[in-house]
């Protein structure tokens, strides 16, 4: 995976799946944490950005997409358990190839090694009131763009 660490900084080099079905969006969390945020994870070394996404979703949820198109480059810079973190993330708009196997109001346990994910879908229209993560796709999500936009996002202070 493209993560490089140190004592006090990260970078991560990340694909997200943007998911709509019904009116709803597709989040995850770690069971853990209070946030939500979009499902996918870090590319791998000599491995296509789109390509992450079938992966990532098939290793978490046993579920076949499609990727459809790029709709956002993100520059996000953020601290997170006291680390400084530069990711460079690329947002798809993915399919289902089953949508079916996740019922809308239903959550579902994702497959991961290290740490217990759930999934769920949310209404677009209600995740202002949601602890979602970056806070930029709250807005962003209401209107997806037709040609890929790029979007920094700083919340580390100077």
């Amino acid at each position: 995976m493209l993560k490089f660490d140190n004592a006090d900084s990260c970078f991560n080099f990340r694909s997200v799946a943007v998911i709509i079905h019904n009116g709803h969006i597709l989040l995850h969390r770690n069971i853990e944490e209070s946030f939500w945020a979009l499902p996918g994870g870090r590319v791998e070394f000599f491995e296509n950005s789109d390509a992450t996404i079938s992966r990532e979703l098939l290793e978490e949820l046993d579920i076949d997409t499609v990727v459809k198109r790029h709709i956002w480059y993100v520059e996000n810079f953020f601290v997170y358990a006291g680390k400084k973190y530069h990711e460079i993330s690329n947002y798809f708009l993915t399919e289902l190839v089953a949508p079916e196997r996740l019922p809308i109001g239903k959550t579902f346990r994702g497959i991961e090694s290290d740490i217990e994910l759930e999934f769920k879908w949310y209404p677009i229209g209600d995740l202002s009131n949601l602890n979602l993560k970056p806070a930029f796709l709250k807005s962003e999500l209401q209107a997806i763009p037709e040609e890929t936009k790029c979007i920094k996002v700083n919340d580390i202070s100077s």
